[in-house]
């Protein structure tokens, strides 16, 4: 499986070269989008590319259950040095 720095890094690859080919106008139809196009089209590529991130995270229960002993950990002793009720 591929790490997530690997991924990204493809994807900041691809599309540095998209940009340099529409830039260098070695791809003559991108020329003629307007430059704000190419903006719009990062924005919805990364709003997009954020979602699949959040909808496919993995939940790990026993970090769950080790945070949840933390936090039960630290107000018990905040309640003990009288710092919370």
């Amino acid at each position: 499986m591929a790490s997530q720095l690997i991924i990204y890094s493809a994807h900041v690859v691809l599309l540095v070269l998209v940009w340099l080919l529409a830039y260098t106008e070695v791809v003559p139809v991108l020329s003629y989008i307007p430059e704000c196009a190419h903006c719009l089209v990062y924005y919805i590529y990364a709003a997009f590319n954020v979602i699949y991130g959040v909808a496919t995270f993995n939940d790990c229960a026993e970090a769950k259950v080790e945070l949840l002993q933390e936090i039960k950990q630290a107000r018990a002793e905040l309640k003990q040095k009288r710092i919370i009720d």
